[in-house]
């Protein structure tokens, strides 16, 4: 009989080899040294057949050695530190190529490693609905440190040490028995063996984000949304754009003060550089005019508004309240606090982060992240829009201010006087200190040269 074949693979650094050493029996090891090169084990199982158990490295160098190697196994363990986005993110790759180059027989499980951690970065919640378009996936959340859930690991490859330093599990309950009188018994929700049970648990506690597809009247389909707490220190917008395939990096386009105007191709302009450019453009989610040129361009339109100052599309009338989610978005963020009293202007902080989040995307093969350029255009229609233009300046972005409203009005009148008064003594502080430039006439190849310039050419980040 062939012997059985056991692999893990994954980025560097989540544990794949200290799980391998676990499995053998080896005391756990904080210092780290990278597995360079795929490397074997030989263990013997309990009727004493041979198992073989692959440490793969994380390196892009060795991964079609890996896949080739991958054909022939029986198990697969995929891991990701629950530390390290990033690795979350590589386990994508691994199952899609799984999925695409091997055999449907293997049995695939995603591992999440150190969930010892303080400084967890991959949410249980997050995991559980990406485990979920992966049918034939289990999870295990495990940690080698601790011992915690490695018996659920051990389970599945029931192997015992090689040449007879004796048996695995036996060796492991033991361990597990003296370091229970050591430490308090772990929680019930610890305790829970199968994701299915898991997720049950999980579902009990409200998340901080759902996501729904939103259908609007012309038939038009948006993702929606609806996050419970904006101001939640676990609350990441990395796994909300993971979960809507938005984690690329994507040129930002942001609206700020944006409302129902009649500013015609003004917008086409804007939609047109979006296009050129491939970027991706945030407003406030109510109808601003800009919604038929995206519709016509196919450029993602995102709106950011607190959920209590928006309405959702009547169906039944032909008045549109200027405070209805307008059709066009693609994409449409409605944002809550805990005292459930978010207005406009308080949506800001977490509109410029998105921007940001959407330009850094995601860590690229070959290591580098590649952070695309945001761009911000005022317009000032719209009241509290002062604070989201001072996380625009904070974060050291261009500004381009168009004339039409009071404050941008004055800020034109004011161009060449660098002490002068403003009527809102705030965004004359915000003027001085941030990288602003007028464009005083709406005219579409103006803003689309303007937006263009500042998106390709600009060494602002």
């Amino acid at each position: 009989m062939e012997n059985q074949l056991i692999a893990f693979v994954g980025d560097p650094a989540v544990g794949k080899t200290s799980i391998i050493k676990y499995l053998k029996g080896l005391e756990f090891e904080e210092d780290y040294s990278p597995t360079e090169q795929i490397e074997s084990t030989d263990v013997t199982i309990q009727n004493n057949e041979t198992i073989t158990i692959y440490d793969t490295p994380g390196n892009t160098a060795e991964r079609k050695q890996v896949i080739e190697i991958l054909k022939s196994v029986q198990i697969v363990f995929v891991c990701f530190d629950v530390e390290n986005i990033d690795s979350f993110d590589s386990t994508l790759q691994w199952l899609d190529d799984i999925k695409k180059q091997i055999n449907n027989s293997m049995q695939v499980c995603l591992v999440a490693c150190k969930i010892d951690s303080d400084n967890r970065q991959i949410s249980q919640e997050q995991a559980f609905e990406f485990i979920n378009d992966y049918p034939n996936v289990e999870y295990l959340e495990i940690s080698v440190k601790t011992g915690e859930n490695m018996d659920m690991l051990i389970d599945k490859i029931p192997i015992t040490t090689p040449e007879g330093e004796g048996d695995l599990q036996q060796s492991y309950r033991t361990q597990q028995s003296n370091k229970q009188s050591e430490k308090p018994a772990p929680s019930p929700e610890r305790q829970s063996q199968t994701y299915k049970s898991q997720s049950s648990m999980l579902n009990k506690e409200e998340p901080l984000w759902k996501v729904y597809d939103f259908l609007f009247p012309t038939g038009r389909v948006a993702k929606l949304v609806k996050i419970s707490d904006v101001n939640a220190k676990n609350l990441s917008i990395q796994d909300i754009l993971f979960k809507l395939q938005l984690n690329q990096s994507y040129p930002v386009v942001n609206l700020i003060g944006a409302k129902e105007t009649n500013k015609g191709k003004f917008y086409a302009g804007i939609a047109r550089a979006c296009f050129n450019t491939d970027a991706v453009i945030v407003d406030s989610g109510i109808s601003t005019g800009i919604e038929k040129y995206v519709i016509r361009r196919g450029v993602k339109l995102i709106g950011v508004a607190p959920e209590q100052e928006v309405k959702y599309p009547n169906q039944n009338t032909g008045f549109i309240d200027p405070f209805e989610i307008s059709n066009g978005h693609t994409h449409i963020f409605l944002l809550n606090n805990k005292e459930k009293m978010m207005v406009f202007g308080l949506e800001g902080v977490f509109k410029i982060n998105l921007c940001k989040k959407l330009a850094e995307g995601r860590l690229a093969k070959n290591g580098q992240r590649e952070s695309l350029k945001v761009v911000h255009i005022l317009l000032g229609e719209q009241e509290g829009f002062l604070n989201e233009l001072q996380q625009a300046v904070m974060a050291n972005h261009p500004i381009i201010v168009i004339k039409g409203s009071p404050l941008c009005d004055q800020y034109f009148q004011n161009y060449n006087n660098p002490h002068a008064n403003y009527s809102n003594a705030s965004f004359g502080q915000l003027v001085r200190k941030g990288h602003f430039y007028g464009l005083n006439r709406l005219d579409s190849e103006d803003i689309a040269q303007y937006v263009h310039f500042f998106l390709t050419v600009t060494p602002y980040n």
